[in-house]
């Protein structure tokens, strides 16, 4: 082969290899997620052997979190200790109490994905060394461990809605419409039901669906928890307003929505200050559900018993 030609064939090749990526990892849907949750070893020794539990907890849903605002990790399954016989025993500085580990991540480690510019979402990497239990020699023990993660969220959605008045109606015929709704990435989607036969009057009915969309629960915003009861989970904070204004849109007794089987529903009615005097006017309808997210993964590894001594702690 022509040297020129094999020299033009290299600078391509690297060219293309030093491009940057088109894509990055961008799930709308997601927020914070776990990735490659594994432990070093399939299997650990009781004689002081060690294995290190690793995963990635990554932002591919543009999850702008505010400042002040906090990811929180929990590492959990078995009793786990710093020290002691009879439990895992792990060496963090990260808090070890209560049998797992908990750990925040301020909002500047996590910043969003750019999908446009190929740029991914922040990633924080960890590492936790472990050293097992002892176990009856010869046996082998299965253990699973569960990483949780737990992170405020924000979903917006916005809809126009369009109001014909009575003296259109009678002369056209046409009824007002819902259009061009707009709804923003997260776990939970909120959606405007209907879409047409809207009629003019003295209130306008706002009926919405809130579903999960993710593979986690939600709960109030607050302070997140490693052990949340069942009547904490799936629910959502819903705040609505049309063109800017909350004083005139009711929600009967509470703007809380309780999630079953991963949907639920918002009431709600806007009255407008004053009666329109053009044939059509159109409303901006802003629907905002503030909540927390929960996400799990599992992974185990088995114990294999030796009857040989082990370290009072990991190294």
């Amino acid at each position: 082969m022509d040297k020129k030609i094999l020299v033009i064939m290299l600078m391509m090749v690297i060219a293309i290899s030093a491009c940057p990526q088109s894509s990055a990892d961008f799930n709308p849907n997601a927020g914070i997620v776990l990735q490659d949750l594994s432990f070093d070893v399939p299997e650990v020794y009781d004689d002081g052997d060690k294995a290190t539990l690793m995963f990635d907890v990554v932002n591919v849903g543009g999850k702008e979190i505010e400042e002040g605002e906090t990811v929180n990790v929990y590492v959990y399954g078995p009793a786990i200790a710093t020290s002691g016989s009879g439990v895992w025993m792990v060496k963090t500085t990260d808090t070890v109490s209560n049998d797992y580990i908990s750990k925040a991540i301020s909002e500047i480690e996590l910043p969003p994905p750019n999908p446009s510019l190929g740029i991914p979402g922040g990633r924080r990497s960890y590492d936790y060394l472990f050293t097992p239990p002892k176990v009856l020699n010869g046996m082998k023990i299965p253990t699973k461990f569960y990483v949780s993660v737990c992170y405020p969220y924000t979903t917006q959605t916005l809809t126009q809605v369009e109001v014909s008045s009575k003296n259109e109606l009678r002369a056209t015929g046409v009824r007002g419409s819902r259009k061009d709704t707009v709804n923003a990435g997260g776990p939970i989607h909120i959606t405007l039901q209907g879409n047409t036969g809207i009629r003019p009057g003295s209130s306008i009915p706002l009926v919405f669906k809130v579903t999960d969309v993710g593979r986690g629960y939600s709960s109030l915003q607050g302070d997140c928890k490693v052990d949340l009861p069942k009547s904490d989970r799936d629910e959502v904070t819903v705040k609505v307003s049309v063109d800017g204004d909350t004083s005139s849109v009711t929600c009967g007794s509470t703007d809380t929505v309780k999630l079953r089987k991963g949907a639920g529903a918002l009431f709600c009615t806007y009255t407008p200050s004053s009666a329109s005097v053009v044939p059509k006017r159109t409303y901006m309808v802003t629907a905002i559900a503030e909540y927390n997210y929960y996400v799990t993964s599992t992974v185990s590894i088995t114990t294999v018993g030796t009857g040989g001594s082990t370290d009072s702690e990991p190294e």
